[in-house]
């Protein structure tokens, strides 16, 4: 039968009309389903059976969702329920429309969510401009009487589209920020921060009838107020240049300060809280006894023992020495502020002081600072942190205060042990105090201080960077240049003769750099030079260069071990040999004709009493689905840790499971259905704000959009007296047994032709026929 003619007729793939070249498929349709990896399933938005791709859409449905459907794409669970249309189209020759696979709308790495352009396309992003705030007046407008400025930071982000036109200074005022920024080295997340409450300013100071900017807006802006007082004053938008905004601020904390220069008890210098030094408001805030101290006669004052609080500071700094005097040495109130050495230095006469904690272990005492705000590095150095395992650590900025509550807040909320939770805010408090808040945490830091205070793994580093990352004050540590795997290969190779290493380095970039396949991973290479370590070893010590070596050399080496370990020897100098042969750097390949003979031991049930009750072992949702998922679908551990929740759809009863090289749809039965929904209502419980898109979670990957870990789901299973591959290995036995057919395995657990033959051929022995490798 030859090949059918070119016609005019509606094509059977896509449903459009036109010049037909492999009739009844339009050319595009015809080479979708000649592709291996489009299998034949039912469509998720017509439900028709054709030849879908690995999102499970056939080529009409890619067509329609790419062009006006993006529904299917962002919210494919809410789209069921919507009306299924599909456009019909002409076919024009030479005029093809593209229909790739789209991937699921989901959270990447970096924390953001980036769809493609044709999705973007269809659900532009809303145009940020709120006219409520700060509407722009007359210029040169005077205001009738001046009001207060209440503006946050969501104000600021409202009116980001403002267009320029409304903000003529926004243009000059970028360029000094610009150049202001790069000059301190401001980091990019400090530079847009400033840049939003630049042009609220610019926006309030329109409203209020045109510039110059004066201190009182200044004051009002939500933060950054450092950086933006600095660059209106050199694009000279700011009343009375720089001194303004730190004038006014100066008279805000003169205004607001209510202690008098001397405190009337202990008649300490310089602040005060109350109408008093620090020290003494502790003091009296006990239920001391009132009256007159019997050494310097002053009173009524609180009293101990009949000591006054000033007296008291005065013999602990002078000793007994002067006991017999009533003047009192002034001083400062710094000493007062540290409540640890006004509760343990004072100490009647003739009374013993005790032994305090803080005694027995000594520590100093290191004089609180925070870094300055926009304080530049002299030269990259290493922060020592270990000086601050047992000192006293000062009280934190009220920034770092509101941090730390946030912070309480955000661990209390996704239900962190008390250990956990106390650890990181140690950590968090050191950081926010020694460092400020106003720019990101360098990773390195945190990682120093956790290690030095003895904390280490126990604040759960990851979820604290997580944490900080979220509000953009982290800056994470960079990924090193290579891997560990790379440079360990490397260094290996580097280890052998130069000839020899230069050929082996050939070998190692022809792998990577694969023009008809995927790179091999570093792994691999790792675990090929493992294999080869004694081979090579030998060689070295023999021969100059690889093509020295001969056929027997390679046989010696492959029998010279039994097993696995001769198959693996096999597979790697193969894999070498061949390389370089088609490299034209050794003229012949000495593996040629190499055959290494592997007994695979076959499938194997479990006994009866194993599977007896199997659900009912433990009662840990997750676990729970995950063992029906295994037993009564045969999934296998990297199945699990890739299923996300875009993959569950509810309406049909079905589980997308996406693979490398193929899509399996899994039908869920009553049972597993009913375990699907208690894992989803118990995950929703418990962890109610997280963003990890994926369908299993734990209390390390809530915090992140990861997968579980490799081992979660073999140690669980293993707990349980079982392995994960038993389990599966069982139940496709099982199905074997019932019917002798391959496809019908292939169909109902995605597996391979061969490994089908495999179970087909252990479930019945007597049948006559060579396993497909």
């Amino acid at each position: 039968m030859g090949k059918p003619k070119p016609r005019t007729d509606e094509c059977v793939g896509c449903n459009g009309w036109g010049r037909l070249a492999q009739p009844p498929y339009c050319s595009p349709c015809h080479q979708w389903r000649s592709k291996r990896h489009n299998p034949a399933a039912v469509c998720r938005r017509c439900g028709r059976d054709w030849r879908v791709n690995i999102d499970g859409f056939c080529r009409a449905c890619v067509l329609v969702i790419i062009d006006h459907d993006a529904d299917w794409y962002y919210d494919p669970a809410a789209a069921v329920k919507l009306q299924v249309v599909t456009q019909l189209a002409l076919i024009v020759p030479g005029v093809t429309l593209t229909a790739a696979p789209f991937g699921a709308y989901r959270q990447r790495s970096d924390g953001r969510y980036h769809p493609p352009a044709w999705a973007r396309a269809q659900r532009p992003d809303p145009v940020r401009d709120d006219p409520r705030i700060c509407p722009p007046t007359l210029s040169g407008q005077l205001a009738l009487s001046p009001a207060p400025y209440r503006m946050r930071h969501d104000h600021a982000a409202a009116i980001v589209d403002r267009p320029e036109d409304e903000l003529p200074e926004l243009l000059r005022v970028m360029e000094v920020l610009n150049a202001y920024t790069d000059g301190h080295a401001y980091a990019a997340r400090s530079r847009s921060l400033a840049l939003r409450v630049l042009r609220l300013a610019l926006a309030a100071s329109r409203a209020a009838g045109g510039w110059p900017i004066d201190g009182r807006l200044i004051r009002a802006l939500p933060g950054s107020r450092p950086i933006v007082t600095a660059v209106l004053d050199r694009a000279g938008l700011l009343a009375t240049g720089g001194d303004a905004y730190a004038s006014q601020t100066a008279e805000r904390h003169r205004a607001r300060a209510d202690a008098p220069i001397c405190c009337p008890q202990c008649q300490a210098w310089g602040c005060g809280h109350k109408g008093l030094c620090r020290g003494c408001y502790i003091w009296g805030a006990r239920a001391r006894p009132v009256g007159d101290c019997v050494r310097c006669g002053g009173g009524p004052l609180p009293l101990r023992e009949g000591w006054c609080h000033g007296c008291l500071r005065h013999r602990a700094l002078l000793g007994p020495a002067y006991d017999h005097v009533s003047w009192r040495q002034l001083r400062l109130t710094e000493e007062s502020l540290n409540r640890h050495a006004a509760r343990t230095n004072l100490c009647p006469p003739g009374r013993k002081r005790a032994k305090t904690s803080a005694q027995s272990h000594p520590s100093e005492v290191i004089t609180p600072g925070v870094v300055p705000y926009g304080q530049q590095k002299l030269f990259p150095a290493e922060r020592d942190w270990s000086a601050l395992r047992r000192a006293t650590l000062p009280e934190p900025q009220p920034e770092a205060v509101r941090l730390l509550a946030t912070f309480d807040a955000h661990a209390r909320a996704h239900a962190w042990t008390n250990h956990a939770r106390k650890a990181a805010a140690h950590v968090l408090r050191i950081a926010a105090t020694w460092l400020g808040t106003h720019d990101p945490f360098a990773e390195y830091d945190l990682r120093a201080i956790s290690a030095a205070t003895g904390r280490g793994s126990s604040c759960r580093p990851r979820a604290l960077n997580a944490f900080l990352a979220e509000r953009g004050l982290l800056l994470p540590q960079p990924r090193p240049a290579i891997s560990s795997v790379e440079a360990f290969v490397e260094q290996v190779i580097a280890g052998y003769p130069p000839r020899i290493a230069d050929e082996l380095a050939s070998w190692a970039r022809r792998l990577r750099s694969h023009s008809d396949r995927p790179p091999t991973e570093w792994h691999t290479l790792r675990r090929y030079l493992s294999y080869l370590r004694a081979p090579l070893a030998d060689w070295t010590g023999r021969y100059q260069t690889l093509r020295q070596v001969t056929a027997d050399d390679v046989h010696a080496a492959v029998t010279a071990v039994k097993g696995d370990r001769a198959h693996e020897r096999a597979v790697a100098l193969r894999s070498i040999f061949r390389a370089l042969k088609q490299a034209k750097i050794v003229f012949t390949d000495p593996t040629r004709g190499l055959s290494v003979t592997r007994n695979e031991p076959p499938p194997t049930t479990l006994p009866p009493d194993r599977l007896a009750g199997l659900l009912d072992i433990t009662d840990r949702p997750a676990i729970r689905f995950a063992l029906a998922l295994v037993t009564l679908h045969a999934l296998n551990g990297t199945d699990l840790n890739r299923l996300t929740l875009g993959d569950v759809i509810s309406a049909r009863a079905q589980l997308l499971v996406r693979r490398p090289h193929s899509r399996h749809t899994v039908h869920l039965d009553e049972v597993t259905l009913r375990l699907l929904h208690t894992w989803l209502r118990h995950r929703h419980q418990r962890w109610p704000r997280t963003a990890n898109p994926h369908l299993f979670v734990t209390r390390q990957t809530v915090i992140h959009t990861g997968p579980a870990s490799n081992n979660y789901f073999p140690a669980a299973f293993q707990r349980l007296g079982l392995t994960l591959n038993g389990l599966r290995t069982d139940r496709m036995l099982d199905e074997a047994r019932d019917t002798a057919d391959p496809v019908h395995l292939v169909r109902v657990f995605g597996i391979s032709i061969a490994t089908a033959m495999k179970y087909v051929h252990t479930a019945h022995p007597h049948r006559v026929g060579v396993i497909p490798r």
